[in-house]
């Protein structure tokens, strides 16, 4: 009898029941089915929820076997890390790299030292947030459910990893503003970033809702846009303390 080939194992044999078949370099497996993979898994978890997504859900709107999802994630957590670190991470550095520098001053020395120039940059930030969740649209229905949500299985991935230290440094640089009078002295700079998002994103999230008002059905991104740059710039400029000292 030959002996086997080299390149086979001794002791291979018939494969155990149940126990899936490694995909071969010219079968499924490869980079584009991981990434289709993680895209799907990602809208569901948009339209449906994590804890309401298992993994044969996610292998059946893909077109592949279960199995085929295990042998990338091997386990749900490690592809709940892949959607924070692989789909949120690249989100959120598209909307604040460009004022990294900034942030990593701790000042507005780099922003420029008037009201004008702190809107300016806020501005910049909510309208890069806007376009890029308009350009991806899984993206509102998922702040909503996992990170907004109170039993979201995102969010302390998508703050402890990222979103917290460059919101702290934001709050750094806009008491910073505040305290040279670069910024109204009524408003609170952690609720400011409250504000940035609840204008930004919960409007893309809820237009299914707010395009039924009377004239409300032909603005798009564009219009919301211009409407929270205009409000920004207004709501920035440094006022009087509120209450007025004689009320």
């Amino acid at each position: 009898m030959a002996a086997p080939p080299l390149t086979a194992p001794l002791c291979a044999g018939r494969r155990r029941p149940g126990r899936p078949s490694r995909p071969g370099p010219s079968g499924d497996a490869g980079p584009d089915q991981r990434s289709h993979l993680l895209d799907t898994a990602t809208s569901l978890f948009a339209e449906r929820g994590v804890a309401a997504t298992p993994i044969r859900a996610i292998a059946t709107a893909a077109g592949v076997t279960p199995a085929l999802v295990h042998y990338y994630f091997r386990e749900r957590g490690q592809l709940l890390d892949a959607v924070v670190d692989e789909r949120l991470h690249p989100l959120v550095d598209q909307v604040f790299s460009p004022i990294d520098a900034v942030l990593a001053d701790g000042s507005t020395a780099k922003a420029g030292d008037s009201a004008a120039d702190l809107a300016a940059l806020l501005c910049g930030i909510a309208e890069r947030l806007i376009r890029a969740a308009a350009a991806t649209p899984w993206f509102p229905g998922l702040w909503i459910r996992e990170i907004a949500g109170v039993d979201g299985q995102l969010r302390e991935r998508m703050l402890q990893r990222f979103a917290l230290p460059r919101a702290g440094r934001l709050i750094v640089l806009l008491r910073s503003a505040q305290s040279r009078g670069a910024l109204a002295p009524g408003l609170e700079p952690p609720l400011l970033i409250v504000s940035l998002i609840g204008l930004t994103l919960l409007p893309l999230a809820t237009a299914h809702i707010w395009r039924q008002l009377p004239g409300a059905a032909a603005l798009d991104s564009e219009a919301l846009v211009r409407h929270v740059s205009t409000l920004l710039a207004h709501a920035l400029a440094p006022a009087r303390p509120w209450p007025p000292a004689n009320a």
